[in-house]
């Protein structure tokens, strides 16, 4: 693997550069804050002001879902600090000093089952960054090249991508600017990353690892991979790139490459048909990004049409007054009481049915420390998800059968609850069906 070392850069001295800020960053930052802008304005003067509730709505729900992470963080990483790991803080202390950071996050070391990764996250105005164990003993042999996945995540914080991303999140859903953001922002940090490298060697080896695995990267050719990024400009890859929220890995190799040494990368140019195809594609997978419009759609349009209901209703009470008729045989006046022993047996079977589907979830959270928003997410197979309906937080639903006669529409929901300790139990409810047709722990 043959690389070139830049000039300027030696043991404590960083590769120099004029800017780290990715060229198109600005302007495409700029483009949604002024969509992002005039929804925000639209929604509280069209409501009234009604909208900040359900920002203060989510924000509660925000506060209590990332609370769990970072609690997390502090009762099982490890934080690096002077005492702990001091070569490593000696290390991210040089990181945060070249990019003028003069507050550095907190930072942990955290065991992630082998991912090889990174992540900066915000949590109540404190920023903190967490190394992956397998991305540290990875690159055991190239100390120097950590220094790019710190510098990487030190970028999200210092270009404040966390902090923006609630007031963007009317405009980062829109077709190929929304996702052109999220990969300046890549670019970006990737920039910050390679400030804080000594070498271009080292820069490049950092990516590596994510293309290549904890060992392979040492015997990876470099100039090879960054010219396989040529067959990114088919139509297939195209399209997935331009509504991918990260570049493709051999591009980005490829601009630390020629930004290292001074010079422009020119990427290949895209399908014009993925453009096209683009259009019609809304970026709806940023962090629940549509789960959030959706349900921030469905808050206003109820906030609007409410009081509308209501003037309906008042004008239809004082038009018209008159007694319901009594209940005949027409009209029956109770519905079809099921068999409770068989309905409860069915609920009971049903449960217990779907306990490889609760394992499968435990699993996914105990390794992501998040519920899954998507059931592609589980590799399930088509006759598992036709069994049950996947909510937030892991919440599974599944409805009841025949054998509840007039309630088999209505859904039994499987809860997870995480202790302190991620333990994980599962509590089971109802809140259309009687107790006296499910079993005991379903019924409360």
């Amino acid at each position: 693997m043959e690389q070139v070392i830049t000039p300027t850069a030696g043991k404590d001295n960083p590769i120099q550069m004029t800017d780290i800020v990715y060229s198109k960053e600005k302007s495409l930052f700029t483009l949604l804050a002024i969509i992002s802008g005039i929804v925000w304005a639209a929604l509280i003067i069209g409501t009234l002001g009604m909208a900040l509730l359900y920002v203060l709505m989510f924000f509660i729900i925000y506060l209590f879902s990332h609370s769990a992470f970072i609690s997390y963080l502090k009762g099982t990483a490890v934080e690096i600090n002077a005492e702990q790991f001091p070569e490593l803080h000696k290390q991210y202390l040089a990181c945060c000093d070249r990019l003028e950071m003069k507050e550095p996050p907190r930072a942990y070391l955290l065991a992630a089952d082998g991912m090889l990764n990174a992540l900066a996250t915000r949590f109540l105005g404190r920023n903190y960054i967490v190394l992956f164990s397998s991305i540290v003993d990875a690159l055991e042999s190239d100390k120097d090249a950590l220094n790019f996945y710190i510098g990487h995540e030190l970028g999200h914080i210092r270009r404040n991508h966390i902090g923006k991303a609630p007031f963007l999140v009317f405009a980062t859903w829109l077709p190929l600017v929304g996702a052109a953001y999220s990969r300046a922002c890549e670019y970006t940090c990737d920039l910050h990353g390679l400030r804080c490298c000594n070498s271009l060697r080292s820069a490049t080896n950092a990516v590596a690892v994510l293309a290549a695995g904890v060992e392979q990267w040492k015997r990876m050719n470099v100039d090879q991979y960054i010219r396989q990024a040529r067959e990114s400009s088919g139509f297939w890859m195209s399209l997935h790139e331009l509504n991918g929220s990260y570049p493709w890995l051999t591009k980005r190799m490829a601009r630390v490459d020629a930004k290292a040494q001074g010079t422009e990368y020119t990427p290949p140019s895209r399908s014009a048909w993925a453009f096209v195809f683009s259009l019609f594609m809304p970026r709806m997978g940023t962090a629940g990004g549509g789960l959030i419009i959706f349900a921030a759609i469905i808050g206003v349009a109820a906030a609007l049409a409410l009081p509308a209901y209501k003037q309906y209703q008042e004008k239809m009470s004082a038009a018209t007054s008159y007694e319901a008729p009594a209940a005949t045989e027409a009209t029956p006046a109770a519905m079809t009481v099921p068999d409770a022993t068989l309905a409860i047996a069915s609920i009971d079977q049903q449960h217990q049915a779907l306990t490889p589907i609760t394992d499968i979830l435990v699993g996914y959270y105990q390794t992501n420390q998040a519920w899954p928003t998507e059931l592609d997410a589980l590799k399930l197979t088509d006759e598992q998800i036709a069994t049950f309906n996947l909510y937030t937080d892991g919440i599974v639903g599944f409805v009841g059968s025949e054998a509840l006669g007039d309630y088999q529409g209505y859904e039994v929901y499987l809860s997870p609850q995480v202790d302190e300790q991620s333990n994980i139990t599962w509590v089971c409810s109802s809140s259309d069906i009687p107790d006296e047709y499910l079993p005991l722990d379903c019924q409360g």
